[in-house]
């Protein structure tokens, strides 16, 4: 009988990455949901929609027994793993982080097997140029990333054995980032990016490292998983609306004490990272590769699918 495979978040663009690939792979998929469109999405990927609250543990351990699931995977928190052109509720994020990765925790007691939970490689801060390999220290300094600290400690020390994956920034299809900047570069608009390295990791490259993990179950590993060529967040626009076809945007730059003021204290936290994730751990014991080495060529894939979208 095939293994069941539990996800959240199961309706943004990683989501249904993640989705595609466990189903292509034989296995059984049931998807979070919110809405009758998004029960749509999950079972148009291959999918089987379920409805829970994140935050209830009990409910869901009800889902998971039902189900019989033995493999989790979290990737709702992903969507703050992006530019937040999206502006999201960053309250919500950090919450779904710390309570939402200890209700997972508890809920998976009901005979699950192994939960993959999808980290941050920006928790690593700024590595001053350096590459950081999962033995790099992470910055716990800001609320965000405690929370996000705290939800891997959650899985990790947790009674189910569970892996980590630290990615990078995350594009592609159904990404709600790059959908918001498709749109501020179409209304040429002013962009807020850093000019900081940045790690960076195509969505479908981050669910085919969920595969191998699914598959390999790597109990207690933090691996990282990003692109080998990372740039910043200023140079990634720029390829975008290259890619794209418009004039790159302008840049605004807020004085400090005016940046306090107009800008979360989450999306300021992100502004500040400098980070080159190194994904050799992955690649050397789980045997992973990038389809999308660098993000000239995965921006190229993601507009190629948008459009398609646009054009059923």
């Amino acid at each position: 009988m095939a293994e069941t495979v539990y996800v959240t978040g199961a309706t943004t663009g990683l989501g249904r990455a993640i989705i595609r690939q466990l189903a292509a792979q034989g296995y059984q998929v049931a998807g979070t949901a919110v809405s009758l469109s998004d029960a749509q999405l999950i079972r148009e990927d291959g999918g089987m929609p379920v409805y829970n609250d994140l935050f209830r543990a009990s409910e869901i351990a009800s889902t998971l027994k039902m189900l019989k699931t033995t493999v989790i995977v979290n990737t709702a928190p992903q969507v703050i793993n992006a530019l937040p052109f999206h502006k999201p509720d960053w309250d919500y994020y950090r919450r779904l982080l710390a309570q939402g990765g200890a209700a997972l925790a508890a809920a998976a007691q009901a005979d699950v097997k192994f939960i993959i939970h999808i980290s941050y490689a920006f928790l690593y801060g700024d590595t001053h140029g350096h590459w950081a390999d999962e033995t790099h220290a992470i910055s716990t300094d800001n609320d965000l990333f405690l929370a996000a600290a705290r939800a891997e400690d959650a899985i990790l020390q947790g009674s189910v054995p569970g892996t980590v994956l630290r990615a990078g920034y995350t594009y592609g299809p159904g990404n709600q980032s790059l959908q918001a900047l498709r749109q501020i570069l179409v209304s040429r608009g002013m962009v807020s990016v850093s000019e900081n390295p940045a790690s960076w990791v195509h969505s479908n490259d981050l669910g085919s490292a969920v595969v191998l993990a699914a598959e390999k179950q790597p109990d207690g590993e933090i691996f990282n998983v990003a692109d080998d060529n990372p740039i910043s967040p200023a140079a990634f626009v720029d390829q975008f609306a290259k890619s794209l076809g418009v004039t790159p945007p302008r840049r605004v730059s807020l004085l400090a004490g005016l940046r306090d003021v107009l800008t979360p204290a989450d999306e300021r936290a992100l502004l500040d990272v400098s980070f080159k994730a190194s994904s050799d751990k992955i690649k050397s014991q789980l045997g992973w590769s990038p389809q999308y080495p660098d993000s000239t060529a995965g921006i190229e894939q993601t507009l190629l699918a948008m459009r398609a979208a646009e054009a059923v």
